[in-house]
């Protein structure tokens, strides 16, 4: 299929590559030791809390200190809010990392980082002191809001345009078999007893370690060679290595129109380029995407399942297995398309919110009720793997070029990390003074965000991201020319309907 520009000549179409041993390589070995480590984190410190809390208290008991249980509770929030704040700082470092060490560099420092952290949340529990594996959760938070952004930077550059989407959605597949690992870990059955959570809280630093080894010896992304480190031959031997192929060409072709094309965005610094009226509906839409990915009540329906499900039949470990099996989807592939999917997401999320609210209330006078919640705790899982959560990602990739694209994934990965704190702060406050009925406020939010991608965001799908952000820019042209032109146009066509009668009766009097 061959597309048509302005002046009516035909483009060729782009070429297409096909799946090669290096980018499978590639992509692997970075989400299984990058994107499951982030995964494993996000998860792993949520149910051992009992552990936990009998650590803490156990490191006063040392000191001959008597502290009440809602003290032990409190230490056990700010452990879990340090993570969320430490994710918060990590989203601030990605740009700077990545722009002065490369998309690679950065993993790699962050992976080293990661050691240094897990090394010292083994030690909180030698010595006996809880600050440490509080301090160890911040600083496990800061290298996991590194990979939240970094992974899918680097392999949405390494991929090419065909299967950039495909990609970043194998890394986003390890971040739910983290959580999946995660859980099954936490069980009493394996690490989940008071002799073992530490090793539980620390194992990270093995897949950091493998990391470290390993990320040296694969290639740099060649958009950040050739567009920011202006080395074309460099460039040239990363594309023939990834793509097993030696005519490049056409691929060096497509990052030079890039070069030229984002040349008024390169001289500018971070703040500056938030402000840039030419980036202004990218920047707002990655915060909306990013925001409604956070809000479409994803948090509290895991975070919180164990109280949710509190009235089902299966007690206790119940809820755990429950849980372990929900997170088992699959991503689903985005060869339909990025609108379609994210669109159905988010649909399918603002109706599950409602229906889990009414099912959850009626469970206690309806006991067979539960399962009906079961099923609806399913679908909302699975419109949110559909699309909230996995292709903001790739639409905060293409909607950018490449000297603005890390400071895309700084504000994506800030407003990820800022409402998951506030999500895990308040919901829990929320929810014990209205219930059940708290999963109606995420209802109007996974609807408006429904909308806004519905009349902002383009379909991005094999599209290089000169033509994407010519297709963005057009878009919001013919948006501002519909809504600030009709007015004036309906104007000019009275002004011109009346003189022309005008002109009729002057014509047509007797002289």
């Amino acid at each position: 299929m061959e597309s048509t520009s302005e002046e009516g000549t035909k483009a060729p179409e782009p070429r297409k590559w096909a799946v090669t041993r290096q980018l499978v390589l590639v992509t692997l070995v970075t989400s299984f030791g990058s994107s499951l480590q982030y995964g494993y984190n996000l998860w792993v410190a949520n149910h051992p809390a009992t552990l936990i809390q009998d650590f803490y208290n156990s490191t006063f008991q040392k000191k001959k200190i008597s502290i009440e249980a809602s003290f032990l509770s409190l230490l056990y929030s700010i452990t879990n809010a340090t993570f969320s704040l430490g994710g918060l700082m990590g989203s601030l470092l990605v740009r700077p990392m990545a722009d002065r060490f490369g998309r690679k560099g950065a993993l790699v420092l962050n992976n080293i980082f990661s050691i240094f952290s897990s090394l010292i949340l083994g030690c909180s529990a030698v010595v006996r002191a809880y600050e440490y594996t509080i301090f160890s959760r911040l600083l496990i938070g800061v290298t996991s809001g590194i990979f939240c952004s970094a992974v899918p930077l680097y392999l949405g550059e390494v991929a090419p345009q065909n299967l950039r989407g495909s990609v970043i959605m194998v890394s986003l597949v390890f971040i739910t078999i983290g959580i999946m690992i995660a859980q099954i870990l936490s069980l009493q059955k394996f690490l989940g007893t008071a002799k073992d959570w530490p090793i539980l809280l620390s194992l990270n630093g093995f897949l950091a370690v493998f990391q470290a080894i390993i990320l040296p010896t694969f290639p740099e992304s060649p958009r950040y060679l050739l567009i920011q480190k202006k080395d074309e031959e460099k460039t040239r031997q990363v594309l023939k290595k990834l793509r097993c192929q030696d005519d490049v060409e056409s691929e060096v072709e497509e990052l030079c129109q890039e070069d030229i094309s984002e040349s008024v965005e390169k001289d500018m610094t971070g703040l500056k380029l938030l402000c840039y009226r030419g980036l202004r509906w990218q920047v707002i839409s990655v915060a909306i995407l990013m925001g409604g990915q956070q809000l479409t009540g994803i948090n509290a329906v895991k975070y919180y399942a164990d109280k949710i499900y509190i009235t089902m039949p299966q007690k206790k470990q119940g809820p755990r297995y429950f849980n372990i099996f929900s997170v088992a989807f699959a991503y689903t592939v985005d060869s339909v398309g990025r609108r379609i999917l994210i669109l159905t997401g988010f649909g399918i999320c603002s109706i599950a919110c409602i229906l889990l609210a009414m099912t959850i209330e009626l469970q206690p006078g309806m006991p067979w009720m539960s399962y009906v919640t079961t099923a609806f705790f399913f679908l909302f899982l699975f419109g949110h793997t559909l699309g909230p959560a996995s292709i903001p990602y790739v639409l905060m990739l293409e909607l950018f070029l490449q000297s603005s694209r890390s400071t895309a994934f700084a504000i994506g990965g800030f407003m990820h990390w800022l409402l998951q704190f506030l999500v895990r702060l308040f919901f829990l406050q929320i929810e014990i003074r209205i219930g059940s009925y708290a999963f109606f406020l995420f209802c109007p939010i996974c609807i408006a965000v429904f909308i806004y991608i519905f009349k902002i965001v383009p379909e991005t799908k094999n599209k290089t991201f000169v033509d994407i952000k010519r297709l963005m820019s057009a878009n919001m042209a013919k948006k501002i020319q519909v809504q600030g032109a009709n007015p004036e146009h309906s104007k000019t066509r009275r002004r011109a309907t009346h003189h022309s009668v005008k002109s009729t009766r002057r014509a047509t009097m007797p002289s």
